[in-house]
């Protein structure tokens, strides 16, 4: 069945300098109706949704949209190019529809106002407005592959304080609006706020997503990310687009990946013989596949499923292979938060009674012979109720929306939001925990939110209990927990490192497209962390995560495609790659990018704009990248020399532990005055890094 995928955005020229053409994300049909309204005949007229339109129709036209576009459309022509285009979508069509003008929210519902719009009262709106929501059931009605609205329609509303309208009739901006499964809904400013039209010929967010549309790998999530942060700069912070995504599989307007190599093509037999093997579930499937693909993808999948089903557990904790408890957890962890708020010795044995082998029992043991509640006092238990609903990522997966837990504790790429999240050494305990409890406590159900919680707590020292957490969601069969176990018998937490235990874990995950879990182990055959070293196996994970839009596995994978190691040597595609994930902030691919356009290499040579990558990267604390930029600036390279700029990053690459800044930090040093090492000292003490995610 065709996963149908809704895109909203509401309130939306690219120069491709830098490639000579552009690769759409698939090879599918595209199609986009594009409408813009300025010269309305009886409300305030607006000066850029015309231009904002022709913009937005050109650079769709670059990334292989086919665009019909009417601009001061009345509402018989905006009705008829709306029926006219929805009978082109077939099933393999994407589309865009983007709307530019006036747009009223009225009883929660939104209206989009052709030019000719005549509204006495607030009654007149269904008949003299279009209803958004009407736009998007035709849409759905006509099942297209991926459909993409896009509203720049949040502008103050033209027809509030009117001589028959009272501030009451109408709110602010448009209505917030919710999105079902497969939905990415943005609007150019927060719901209920308005958008500015802006000073020059194109408003702040169509030109910001106008220049993103373009630019080679980045999901959707990522633009519009972007796309929000160069109008939060750009408005100073007085507009600030606001998104949701409900999104099941990937969309790109242009993929950074390209011809699919011999190595890859060869992984996709084996991921099928996989599937077919997994589905079957069988000895003699198993065995199969190890016959046919005994160093295979999955073949530590396989021959733990081979040992389990050859040889039954004997001991009572469920290891690596062993037969699934289904979602026992559920009752599991609801008495153990029963437990845990308790404390007491009984609680625990009333625990250990109903589940004796239950995902906590060593916890709850050690708990009973643990006379001190010194550490008890301290720790925070869940206080909430699992209820068995863990299919969200298949029938729900913005449940919930993205919250402030996500934001604190959810893994980077990989919560609902791709844009959201943190590495697990940048998780705050003191503030991740409370806030990803009472996330539990409104979302109790959330798989999401209980590995959040889980994280939280595992940065808090509360290894064992994150543990069981993790097992819980990976009983579930939530892709992220196993994951989260393959890292924490990777690094040790709570347990002796097992780089066996933390692949089988990995593959897992990765069974599931986990893009972490891919690239992890795609490290792991790469370095041959206690395997053999397999750089075949190690590109195989490396496209299966690249592809999904993963910027580390895209600076990683470009590095193949500049050596010619088991690629085709391409420095072009490379460097495609390393644009991506540059765009996403990924401080090795900005540091790498610059480096090319340093030397040419991939792109026509621009010292300039080598620079300027290799200093954002170096801006975001990379002290390899501090060097390089220094010594461009020691040499102007790139721009005028300055000296005293190039010894600052020296000072902050040598405090950031890059080996090669000391000699070159003595050498300018002995060039430059007293006055020239104050100032650039005194810049090096007010450098703080600046993460890009």
């Amino acid at each position: 069945m065709v996963n149908r995928r809704l895109v909203l955005s509401a309130c939306l020229f690219v120069p491709l300098a830098l490639w000579d053409t552009v690769k759409p994300a698939a090879a599918e049909t595209r199609l986009a109706l594009v409408i813009g309204n300025s010269d309305y005949s009886n409300v305030t007229k607006l000066p850029n949704p015309t231009n904002d339109a022709r913009l937005i129709a050109s650079s769709l036209e670059l990334v292989g949209f086919t665009t019909i576009t009417a601009v001061n459309a009345k509402r018989r022509d905006f009705l008829e190019a709306i029926k006219s285009f929805v009978g082109k979508i077939d099933s393999d069509t994407v589309v865009v529809f983007y709307y530019a003008g006036h747009g009223i929210q009225y009883h929660d519902e939104n209206f989009l106002l052709p030019i000719d719009t005549e509204v006495r009262q607030p009654g007149d709106l269904p008949f003299e407005g279009v209803s958004l929501k009407a736009i998007t059931d035709e849409l759905m009605e006509a099942k297209p592959h991926v459909a993409i609205l896009i509203l720049d329609a949040c502008r103050d509303n033209p027809l509030k304080g009117g001589a028959k309208n009272s501030k009451a009739d109408f709110d602010d901006g448009l209505a917030k609006m919710p999105g079902a499964v497969g939905t990415f809904i943005a609007f150019a400013t927060a719901p209920g706020a308005a958008a500015m039209d802006g000073a020059d010929a194109d408003s702040p967010f169509s030109k910001a997503l106008a220049s993103y549309i373009s630019k080679p790998g980045l999901p959707i999530e990522q633009v519009f990310k972007r796309v929000r942060e160069t109008v939060v700069d750009k408005t100073d912070g007085l507009q600030v687009p606001w998104d949701n995504t409900s999104l099941i599989t990937d969309f790109f307007f242009v993929s950074a990946m390209g011809d699919e190599p011999e190595v890859v093509r060869m992984s996709e037999a084996d991921a099928t013989a996989w599937r077919d093997a997994s589905t079957a579930d069988t000895l003699k499937a198993y065995k199969g596949y190890i016959s046919k693909y005994p160093d295979g993808l999955f073949s530590d999948l396989a021959a733990a499923h081979v040992r389990a089903i050859e040889e039954p557990p004997k001991s009572e904790t469920p290891k690596s292979g062993n037969e699934k408890r289904g979602l026992s957890s559920v009752a599991d962890l609801s008495d153990w938060n029963k437990a845990n708020k308790v404390g007491s010795s009984a609680a625990y044995k009333d625990y250990l009674v109903a589940h004796p082998d239950g995902f906590f029992a060593k916890l709850a043991r050690l708990r009973i012979e643990d006379t001190s509640t010194a550490d008890l006092a301290n720790m925070t238990p869940i206080t909430t109720v699992q209820t068995p609903n863990f299919q969200e990522f298949v029938e729900n997966p913005l449940y919930p929306e993205v919250t402030d837990c996500d934001r604190l504790a959810g893994h980077v790429q990989e919560a609902a939001d791709p844009a959201v999240g943190v590495f697990f050494g940048q998780i705050e305990p003191a503030k991740a925990v409370p806030v990803c409890q009472h996330a539990l406590e409104q979302y109790p159900d959330s798989l999401r939110i209980l590995t959040n919680y889980a994280r939280a707590i595992d940065a808090a020292g509360r290894h064992e209990e994150a543990r069981a957490l993790y097992q819980a969601g990976a009983e579930a069969g939530f892709p992220i927990a196993y994951r989260s176990l393959g890292d924490v018998y990777r690094d040790g937490r709570g347990v002796e490192k097992d780089l066996k235990e933390a692949r089988y874990w990995y593959a897992l995950g990765a069974e599931k497209h986990n893009v972490f879990a891919e690239l992890n182990l795609a490290l792991i055959y790469e370095g041959g962390l206690g395997v053999p070293v397999n750089k075949s196996k190690a590109v195989q994970w490396l496209w299966r995560s690249a592809s999904q839009g993963f910027a580390p596995s895209m600076e990683k994978l470009a590095g193949y495609y500049l050596n010619g190691d088991l690629v085709p040597k391409d420095e072009r595609q490379a460097a495609i790659l390393l644009q991506g994930a540059a765009e996403m902030g990924h401080i090795w691919a900005e540091q790498r990018l610059g480096e090319l356009y340093i030397s040419g290499i991939g792109v026509k040579a621009d010292p300039l704009l080598g620079r300027e990558w290799i200093e954002r990267s170096a801006t975001q604390g990379n002290a390899y990248a501090q060097v390089e930029v220094a010594k461009l600036y020691r040499d102007g390279i790139g721009g005028k020399s300055d000296a005293v700029v190039a010894l600052k990053w020296l000072y902050l690459a040598k405090k950031g532990g890059a080996d090669s800044a000391g000699e070159a930090l003595s050498e300018l040093e002995a060039k430059v005055s007293k006055k020239q090492l104050k100032q650039a000292k005194l810049l090096a003490s007010r450098f703080t890094a600046k993460p890009i995610k």
